[in-house]
């Protein structure tokens, strides 16, 4: 048996195998010179920036979708209010202020102060009309007259109209002013009196 063979306890000769280590590679100083890291970063940060402005545009778009919702649900529920609202107003309106129905008027006012405390609430608004100029958003004009106000301004009220933020849930029914009526002056006779009297 030579020097370069081992023998095994069962008596079988085997040459021997010298076990190497294999070291470890670091990384060159090429390799990590050649990595662009500053492109890297910007498309990171890039990244980051598109996600941040996809989830803004999220949160705005969850924020229109809940003010809608709640408008529409306002607005479903003075549809069938305000019909009420309207009849209270009247009741209120025409009730006599003296007598038996003055106890029936405080209560009917009563309501409709709490009726109002509800809108607001809400955050529903009552659209200002007299002495408004018209507003065709905010006013459904069906009549004009001569009134003391300006040519174009809210004269009168003839039915409320709300809104909820910029939302108009009720236009105001109006009457429009078409500025103070001009008289007019009979013609003078010939000695400047207004009516001549004639002899017969």
């Amino acid at each position: 048996m030579t020097e370069d063979q081992q023998k095994q306890p069962d008596g079988v000769d085997e040459p021997f195998t010298e076990v190497v280590e294999e070291e470890e590679v670091e990384p060159s100083v090429e390799t990590a010179v050649n990595t662009d890291w500053e492109g890297l970063a910007a498309n990171r940060y890039d990244q980051l920036v598109r996600l941040q402005a996809d989830f803004e545009n999220f949160r705005r778009r969850v924020d229109r979708e809940r003010v809608e919702a709640e408008a529409q649900t306002i607005g479903k529920l003075l549809s069938a209010l305000l019909p009420v609202y309207d009849n209270l107003e009247r009741a209120v309106r025409f009730m006599p202020t003296e007598g038996d129905a003055k106890a029936w008027r405080v209560g009917v006012e009563m309501t409709l102060k709490g009726f109002n405390e509800a809108l607001e609430r809400l955050g529903v608004e009552v659209i200002a009309t007299v002495g408004e100029k018209f507003d065709p958003r905010l006013h459904e004009a069906i009549q004009q007259a001569p009134s003391e106000f300006a040519d174009g301004v809210v004269a009168e009220e003839l039915q409320k109209g709300f809104r909820w933020r910029e939302r108009i849930l009720r236009a105001a029914l109006v009457k429009v002013s078409t500025g103070p009526e001009v008289a007019v002056e009979e013609p003078l006779d010939e000695s400047g009196d207004e009516h001549a009297d004639f002899e017969a």
